[in-house]
């Protein structure tokens, strides 16, 4: 008998933590992952290590990931909603873990080829088939989400159309990292004339924006809505992105950061590949799928490699987010 996804309210506030939802992301998954439901492999880190040097890459080989994955859609960032391919209308009820009713009905399905424990899907309005871009939903689900969980090692992500996106239905990736990242602590300088938004300084392997968080009361409306503009600006300019929400701190939740790394060339995905510039791996976490790239890869290799991925973003932005 399959597992049935469960309804689920959220808390009235996301300055309170929600024990329950943790409890229920994590049960749900965990049935579906240890019965063989809707899952494509069963998650195995074959390997791991950090690579040397001062941003300390967490390098992960996980092959199955590679060879049973779904192959990734090619679409480019204005592209439709096509309701002929794919899209997670059709994904089997057994890999529905919950339905979200607020802030915006939300759809939470297992990740069937995940990159770590509890890796999830997050939907908004699943049925209204939007297409790979941010809404303001997709926006603020994000934060609410990582507000309401109380362990602070859960991350969320997003790849845009034209940046390491597989699917042209709006979704987020939801997961555990245990390990700290380099943009947990990375150097921030403030950009000039939008509140709380922040570039990461020009040694750091990625060029991005990263708007902080720290009192969710005061600032989460101006931080969501100073976010969508950035994204329709970058949508404006034909740039694809990726973003990250993190906590710098994984003890306690002193601090939220949301990143957006542009890219100046949009790419298109035509097969799943051991090694992608996506939001995981701009932010220092690596999953490769074949053995040569575990070992070899070194931290100057991945940073050449983001840095061919994105362009000079800073100096294609600087007319509209010039530093203080």
């Amino acid at each position: 008998m399959h597992p049935c996804p469960t309804t689920y309210e959220l808390t009235s506030s996301p300055s309170h933590t929600d024990p329950e939802l943790q409890r229920l992301l994590e049960s749900t998954w965990s049935e579906r992952h240890d019965a063989g439901v809707g899952f494509r492999y069963h998650l195995q880190i074959e390997r791991e290590r950090i690579a040397e040097g001062k941003f300390h890459f967490l390098i992960l080989l996980n092959c199955k990931r590679l060879t049973e994955r779904r192959q990734p859609q090619a679409f480019q960032l204005d592209a439709p909603f096509d309701p002929a391919r794919f899209n997670f209308t059709r994904v089997d009820p057994a890999e529905v873990q919950l339905e979200l009713c607020s802030p915006t009905p939300t759809t939470i399905l297992i990740n069937n080829s995940p990159v770590t424990v509890y890796h999830s899907l997050v939907v908004p309005d699943r049925m209204g088939q939007h297409a790979q871009l941010l809404t303001p939903a997709g926006v603020r689900v994000s934060f609410e989400l990582l507000l309401r969980l109380p362990d602070r090692r859960y991350r969320i992500g997003y790849n845009s159309p034209g940046a390491q996106a597989s699917v042209n239905h709006l979704h987020l990736h939801l997961l555990r990292i245990d390990t700290d990242l380099y943009v947990q602590w990375a150097e921030l300088l403030p950009v000039r004339g939008i509140p709380l938004l922040h570039r990461l300084a020009d040694h750091l392997p990625a060029q991005g924006y990263c708007f902080v968080l720290r009192n969710p009361t005061v600032e989460l409306e101006l931080v969501c809505s100073g976010l969508m503009w950035l994204i329709e600006t970058l949508a404006g300019r034909q740039m694809a992105h990726n973003l990250f929400w993190t906590w710098t701190h994984q003890a306690e939740g002193v601090e939220m950061r949301a990143f957006v790394f542009p890219r100046v060339s949009q790419c298109v995905n035509k097969a799943a590949c051991s090694f992608n510039a996506a939001f995981l791996e701009l932010c220092g976490f690596v999953s490769v799928g074949e053995v040569n790239d575990f070992e070899r890869l070194t931290e100057e290799g991945i940073v050449q490699a983001l840095r061919e991925a994105q362009g000079d973003v800073y100096g294609t932005l600087n007319d509209v987010l010039p530093v203080a």
